[in-house]
């Protein structure tokens, strides 16, 4: 059965905008809470978070294109229907960090998400 196809308003992307810079900010704050050493063992999580905000900031016209097209990436909205929140960064933080040659780059990431996708 095919999935019902979904137009999403510009209010819905900004409302993904926003939980992600909003869970990007509480990453943040939990570092400063862990202290030095927590931060300096999620290195690699913060690049990956990085790149990702900047991807929303200055591509988001191109975001809209990738993931309309991605139902894993779409989880999103049903991350913030159901909790008020994005987990988007996090999840694609968890499994690129144990990528041993791993070189953080927004279209990887968006490539990683197209696979699960069809992995679906």
């Amino acid at each position: 059965m095919k999935e019902e196809e979904r137009d999403f308003t510009e209010t819905d992307w900004q409302r993904a905008q926003t939980a992600v810079f909003n869970e990007y900010d509480r990453f943040v704050k939990q570092l400063h809470v862990e202290g030095v050493d927590y931060t300096i063992l999620q290195a690699r999580r913060i690049v990956i978070y990085q790149d990702l905000i900047e991807e929303w900031r200055h591509n988001a016209a191109t975001l809209k294109v990738d993931l309309e097209d991605n139902t894993q990436a779409l989880t999103i909205f049903e991350d913030l229907a159901l909790k008020g929140k994005s987990h988007l960064l996090e999840r694609c933080a968890k499994k690129m960090e144990i990528w041993p040659d791993y070189i953080p780059s927004p279209l990887t990431i968006w490539l990683e998400l197209a696979e699960d996708a069809e992995r679906e």
